[in-house]
């Protein structure tokens, strides 16, 4: 029997966590249901996590981290930023479409964790920033007139298509999300 490494250990309690919090909710996890899923000891998972909060916040940061991965390969083919930013709402409506989509993993924890200094309602709200920062930044690369209201704009967007989408048919208020972004970039 092979022994794992303290990070190999890591990584696979975290991937355990990843998918019990996305598809249960943070809240309603018990370290318990983790530690048993990940089927290691209770010292080996308080070893790599020594709460539930610091794994709840490496949880979101990963999740923060792959949505920048994934914006990142959806923007690659795109040479106008104005493409680059419709990529992103693409990529959207496909992620919004799966069957396994239960919404948005920062949105999600900001609605479990309300209280301003939770560090994994701090790395949510920091992610939020960066998305509206990167439409930002695309938006002056693009010569918009008003880079600002484009990236608000565009974010209400986002945040509206993945709060509806995990409540109504996602394939559907993906694809109108990205319809609606593609013509407020046409506009601005």
């Amino acid at each position: 029997m092979t022994r794992r490494t303290a990070e190999e250990n890591r990584q696979a309690v975290l991937g355990v966590a990843t998918r019990l919090f996305y598809e249960r909710g943070i809240r309603a996890v018990g370290m318990d249901t983790v530690i048993r899923e990940a089927d290691m000891g209770n010292a080996t998972v308080y070893r790599a996590f020594p709460s539930k909060d610091a794994l709840a916040t490496a949880y979101v940061q990963g999740c923060a981290d792959g949505w920048f991965d994934r914006m990142n390969h959806a923007m690659e083919s795109a040479a106008d930023p104005r493409e680059k930013l419709a990529a992103v709402f693409e990529a959207l409506a496909q992620e919004t479409s799966g069957a396994g989509y239960r919404g948005c993993p920062m949105l999600n924890t900001n609605t479990e964790f309300p209280e301003g200094d939770h560090p994994a309602h701090l790395v949510s709200v920091r992610h939020k920033q960066s998305v509206r920062d990167l439409f930002r930044a695309l938006a002056v690369d693009a010569g918009i007139a008003d880079p600002d209201q484009l990236a608000d704009e565009l974010l209400i967007v986002l945040n509206g298509a993945y709060a509806t989408a995990a409540v109504l048919d996602g394939a559907r208020f993906g694809a109108r999300s990205a319809a609606l972004a593609r013509r407020l970039i046409d506009a601005a």
